[in-house]
């Protein structure tokens, strides 16, 4: 079928440690009921939501022999990028994060995803 779709692990916790992504399957424009809502469908305009944990999640969830630590994510990842500040140190990573080119005046078909697994942070 047509659509944005959605694959994931289904084993044990690896969809929160990442095992996850988008599939998009496209049809002519012709066929689709949505064409006249916007000029371009790229491949670039794709945003999956994560959430990413700087644990294991099998560290993070039920099972574990210590303390469990809570299911806010540290860090909201959009397609896999993003930035953390360590709250105990100031350091704060140098990643890119992710951007989207428009040209206005111009509508776009912005396809989202959301591969949250734990609960969206506060």
């Amino acid at each position: 079928n047509a659509g944005t779709h959605f694959w994931h692990a289904h084993t044990g916790l690896q969809k929160l440690d990442g095992l996850h992504g988008s599939i998009v399957v496209r049809q002519p424009p012709s066929k689709d009921p949505n064409s006249h809502l916007y000029d371009f469908d790229l491949t670039t305009h794709v945003v999956l939501l994560s959430d990413w944990l700087h644990e294991d999640a099998a560290e993070r969830y039920p099972g574990r022999l210590a303390v469990n630590t809570g299911q806010d994510p540290e860090n909201v990842l959009i397609n896999g990028k993003g930035q953390f500040r360590d709250p105990n140190t100031g350091f704060m990573t140098n990643t890119p994060l992710e951007t989207y080119t428009i040209t206005p005046g111009r509508r776009y078909r912005f396809r989202m995803i959301n591969a949250f697994a734990s609960v969206c942070p506060a």
